[in-house]
């Protein structure tokens, strides 16, 4: 739906051309964000959010693009873009718009992708609203979109619509990679937060009532002691969460109907389905303070649970009460300050596709039950302080593509089931303290694009299996003890754009030939020659 007001402005390559500046902006932004992450030095670990082997595939455009108003606040739901990592919302006021004048555009990340709120509008103005898609490049971070070509236009009312005119046409959820970086469901940039509203109390009082036994072993079971089947119910833990983390006292940057008697989809952050109950909640760098509550554990719809910061500072412990969330897909608690251990009852999540626990103060061993996690696709656990032995369960996880445990002080050897993964893209391994050999069944990893097993203790040779990674983009293996001849065979890893092979190492011999033309390489630091 075109809006009649658009000037040719808006509809043409001039459009195109100033939104693509506003959106390169943000998205310089993030990547400033991802790379600041990055190990001082550049050769540890990289950023997460990256599209795998060569040039970046093109992103579709979004379809199904909706609105519908309500008192300050306008709900959009859309179809997401093909290989969309991020979505963003870009929306401006239409009389501006009209005008040609982009001085109050805005854009909204949205983790997820399919729909969110917009709040904090004035009542009465019309709004043009479009839904963009976008992903991130590996190597030159550069950032692919699809097309805005499709508006719409909502006006906020001072009279709240029906329940069922807001609520968004369901739309399948897309596969997020694990820990975006920046991304956020419903954070306005640059957005001032609205200032809180005062609100009553609900007043229903969930009666207590024994939780369900997770079905999955050998995970302990963790315990809760409020209502876990009922809107009432998931009140109640939503209350506990505002409650805990500082948002009773003004401290959340977005606190828009929380405490209040509105349906729990008009708090901010909240998604639920059709019976009510809560599916997804999305509080990323919305400045929340204090412990995880024990109650988000009752939330037992729930499907997405993120919390990330950077502007988050949770801290306290992992509620081992997470266990009971048996249909969660996503949980991001990334960039926090949570310490303790990681909770063995995660491993009861057996629908879970996201674990996202990065840059945070966790201690303690990895759990060997996160094996028990079939479903998962991304698990990154680095920059923490976990200690131990990395768990040969892991190499159970068959859909895995990421294992990120860098930056921590892992010991013992790189367990041989890590070759088992048939999926696994991205090995992670960096500054840890770990020993022995690298293993050749990492050889049987066939889709493997990036090897990161620098500034450890590893010894012995370099395994010529490693040459089998015909996607292989980075290998990083300096800083450790390893000894002998670079195998042959690593000069036929043609898509190679980064290769570090220096530092503490004792090689011999040559270089092989293919391994001099690496874009970025240490290869200067062996004084080696090249082979003939």
């Amino acid at each position: 739906m075109q809006p009649a007001t658009l000037p040719a402005l808006l509809r043409g390559r001039a459009r195109i051309t100033v939104l693509a500046i506003l959106l390169c902006a943000l998205a310089a932004a993030l990547t400033a964000i991802t790379v600041s992450a990055q190990s001082p030095g550049g050769d540890g670990d990289g950023p997460v959010a990256h599209t795998g082997v060569g040039e970046p595939e093109t992103v579709g455009q979004v379809t199904n693009l909706t609105a519908a108003a309500a008192d300050g606040a306008v709900r959009l739901a859309w179809t997401p873009a093909r290989n969309a990592q991020v979505h963003f919302v870009v929306y401006l006021p239409t009389a501006d718009a009209g005008a040609g004048n982009y001085a109050n555009t805005q854009m909204v990340a949205v983790s997820g992708g399919s729909d969110t709120v917009i709040a904090g509008l004035s009542n009465g103005t019309s709004y043009s609203f479009n839904a963009i898609g976008m992903r991130w490049n590996w190597v030159n971070y550069g950032a692919v979109w699809g097309s805005w070509d499709s508006w719409v236009n909502a006006t906020p009312t001072a009279t709240p619509a029906p329940a069922d005119a807001i609520t968004p046409t369901p739309t399948p959820t897309p596969n997020i990679p694990p820990a975006l970086p920046g991304s956020s469901a419903g954070t306005t940039t640059p957005t001032p937060a609205p200032t809180p509203t005062a609100t009553p109390t609900p007043t229903t009082t969930p009666a207590p009532t024994a939780t369900p036994t997770p079905t999955l072993t050998p995970s302990p079971t963790p315990t809760t002691t409020q209502d876990t089947d009922s809107v009432a119910g998931d009140r109640a833990a939503l209350v506990a969460l505002y409650k805990a983390t500082n948002g009773h006292i003004g401290d959340w940057t977005n606190n828009r109907n929380w405490m209040s008697e509105h349906p729990l989809d008009e708090w901010y952050g909240v998604t639920t389905d059709s019976g009510g109950r809560v599916t997804k909640l999305h509080l990323d760098n919305n400045q929340l303070r204090g412990a995880i509550p024990a109650e988000l554990g009752n939330l037992s719809n729930l499907r997405v649970l993120s919390l990330y910061g950077y502007y988050n500072r949770l801290t306290g412990t992992i509620p081992a009460e997470l266990g009971n969330l048996s249909s969660l897909v996503y949980l991001y608690l990334h960039n926090n300050q949570l310490t303790g251990a990681i909770p063995a009852e995660l491993g009861n999540l057996s629908n879970l596709s996201a674990l996202t626990l990065q840059n945070n103060q966790l201690t303690g061993t990895i759990p060997a039950e996160l094996g028990n996690l079939s479903n998962l696709t991304g698990l990154t656990l680095n920059n923490n302080r976990l200690t131990g032995t990395i768990p040969a369960e892991l190499g159970s996880l068959s859909n895995l593509n990421l294992l990120w445990l860098g930056g921590n002080q892992l010991t013992g050897a790189i367990p041989v089931e890590l070759g088992n993964p048939s999926k696994l893209e991205r090995l992670m391994l960096s500054r840890n303290r770990l020993t022995g050999a690298i293993p050749t069944e990492l050889g049987n990893l066939s889709n493997l694009t990036h090897l990161s097993l620098d500034n450890n203790r590893l010894t012995g040779a370099i395994p010529a299996e490693l040459g089998k990674f015909s996607n292989l983009l980075e290998l990083n293996l300096n800083d450790n003890q390893l000894t002998g001849a670079i195998p042959t065979e690593l000069g036929k890893l043609s898509k190679l754009v980064r290769l570090h092979l220096g530092g503490s190492n004792k090689l011999t011999g040559c270089v092989p030939a293919g391994l001099s033309d690496v874009r970025t390489n240490d290869l200067g630091r062996l004084g080696l020659p090249t082979c003939d």
